[in-house]
């Protein structure tokens, strides 16, 4: 609904309702041996049937009275508004089991209901209410602010709402005299931003005190309750405060495009788990607790390198660089590295008795929190890689001791996933009808945990199947071999998370190329009556240079795809 007051003054107003039904089933034949009941527990059980209804409504309404006004070389847009919005949704969930046979694979069929049937339900609303004025000068100066409250139920019945802001200014030099109408240099932009925003990232009820019914258990009274989840009125949202500053600039008749940004983030009040005594009956419960810092820039290149009548040829690209630091972590997240370590103490227990409890998940590095340190992380103890004289592997210990036994308490920062530089370019190639575009991914200065190395070479159970031949080709066999892995007859004892495994990761990946003929558009309007008539012949993943070397196809070969399509308009 649009309301045009005057010239410079607009109401408008807006109501949308979404509703969705949703069913699915999912059956497993008694014949299969996927069933949940094992054949010796009774044919009557065999069979399963998985049916999950449910349903969802939502609705938003807005309402905004919008200000325009031009005059002399003054630009002025005023606006303020109001938004409400709710999303209600709930599921159940059944699980029939006992089947006679493939054919008969209705509910009523079913022996019977395996456990209670469950059913989830969330409803959360959210009302808005916000500010926003921008202005330029002679389309030199620009300004602009926003502000805005936000409540939503999600939170706290004490920190329900809060207050939002940012402001940008811009200047357009290339509008200034000395500039202007210069085939040089068309456009240059200066501009640059600061803001406060918000988010929501849990479930709708995490701040609510809640109980569960017990409708199994009757009481003289009637049924029981118990306490299921601690609340906290006070839990508030997650803010981040962003900076940001740019450049944007266009030469040589709007042929080289280059666009530069710096950002700083600072995110706050991050919502954790607060771990508590067991003794309070919960052993964690939603609070605003750590900080998190995101610092970097992004650079972005377009060149039109040649254009005459027949052809057309671009470069373009991208880079960006992130840094990650945790600069406040939570009570509960300093217990977290505490179970982690515990975990890998049982395998490690284990290994000192020359025992090993044989479970894959002990290799696997586990992301852990520490203040300085990044949010990706590798965590592992550091290794001096296999003694040439007994086969065994030596490892670092944070202060500098060196020790054949890996210890949980040792593990530290051995590398980073995240890359210093990443991004994409590629070239965009048209000759008359014909046209070429080829993408390209890449990826350079990050670290990446070779996991395969440990389970398929490693710990690869040569008693069970084929293996790779470097299972025996570079192994440790006798006194003075410089060797990549350990001892062989130490197979049987899981590979812990060990820096030896650690590789720097770089690569460039053909991520998309389209090969295109369109047909004469006079000729085909002519004889077929279309506006647009295409051939194409696409393809991904073509080329794949790794520093780390791939192992693929490992669970299925792996298959190289091209498209053809045709793309027709009338």
């Amino acid at each position: 609904l649009n309301w045009y007051l005057t010239d410079y003054w607009t109401v408008r107003g807006q109501f949308s309702v979404n509703r969705k039904y949703s069913s699915g089933e999912r059956f497993i034949d008694p014949l299969s041996s996927k069933t949940t009941a094992a054949p010796n527990e009774g044919g009557h059980n065999l069979g399963d049937l998985y049916v999950d209804d449910g349903n969802s409504l939502n609705w938003n309404a807005n309402a905004a009275l919008y200000y325009t006004r031009s005059f002399n070389k003054h630009n002025l847009n005023l606006s303020v508004a109001w938004e409400a919005s709710s999303g209600s949704s709930d599921a159940t969930n059944v699980h029939y089991r006992g089947f006679p046979s493939g054919q008969f694979h209705s509910s009523n069929y079913a022996a019977e209901i395996y456990e209670k049937p469950s059913r989830t339900e969330g409803t959360s609303r959210m009302v808005s209410a916000w500010a926003t004025g921008n202005y330029t000068w002679n389309d030199i100066y620009l300004a602009d602010v926003s502000v805005r409250f936000d409540g939503s139920s999600a939170f706290g019945s004490n920190q329900r709402w809060a207050p939002f802001f940012s402001g940008g200014l811009g200047v357009n030099l290339h509008n200034y005299d000395f500039l202007k109408g210069n085939n040089w240099v068309n456009k240059l932009k200066v501009r640059g931003s600061y803001g406060r925003t918000g988010k929501v990232n849990f479930p709708s009820y995490a701040a609510t005190t809640m109980y569960e019914t017990l409708f199994d258990e009757w009481y003289a009274t009637g049924y029981g309750a118990v306490l299921k989840a601690l609340g906290n009125k006070d839990l508030t949202w997650e803010k981040t405060d962003k900076f940001n500053i740019g450049v944007e600039t266009q030469f040589f008749d709007r042929r080289l495009t280059v666009e530069a940004d710096y950002y700083y983030e600072k995110t706050i009040d991050l919502v954790n788990d607060v771990s508590l005594s067991n003794t309070s009956g919960f052993s964690t419960y939603k609070s605003n607790m750590g900080e998190v810092m995101n610092k970097g820039f992004e650079l972005t290149v377009r060149a039109d390198v040649y254009r005459n009548r027949d052809w057309i040829v671009a470069l373009w690209g991208n880079m960006a660089h992130n840094t990650n630091k945790i600069l406040k972590i939570s009570d509960s997240q300093k217990a977290y590295n505490q179970r982690v370590a515990e975990f890998y103490k049982k395998e490690q227990d284990a290994q000192n008795i020359n025992y090993s409890l044989k479970d894959a998940n002990y290799s696997v590095p586990i992301a852990q929190y520490e203040e300085g340190q990044s949010l990706t992380s590798i965590w592992a103890v550091k290794s001096l890689g296999i003694d040439p004289t007994t086969g065994k592997e030596i490892y670092l210990n944070r202060d500098g001791t060196v020790s054949d036994k890996w210890d949980a308490t040792q593990e530290v920062v051995v590398g980073n996933t995240e890359p210093k530089f990443n991004g994409a370019f590629g070239v965009n190639l048209t000759y008359r009808e014909w046209s070429l575009f080829a993408s390209f991914l890449y990826e350079w200065g990050g670290q990446e945990y070779n996991q395969t190395l440990v389970d398929r070479v490693e710990n690869a159970a040569i008693e069970r199947g084929n293996v790779d031949l470097r299972v025996l080709t570079d192994r440790w066999q006798k006194p003075g071999d410089v060797a990549q892995f350990k001892n062989i007859k130490d197979s049987k004892l899981t590979t812990l998370p060990t820096s030896r495994f650690v590789q720097d990761k770089s690569y460039i990946r053909l991520s998309a190329l389209t090969l295109s003929y369109d047909f004469k558009r006079e000729w085909i309007r002519k004889y077929l009556g279309m506006n647009m008539l295409r051939l194409e012949a696409s393809s991904s993943d073509f080329i794949n240079w790794n520093s780390i070397r791939q192992e693929r196809g490992l669970s299925y070969p792996k298959s190289w795809k091209v498209n053809f399509s045709i793309k027709a308009q009338f």
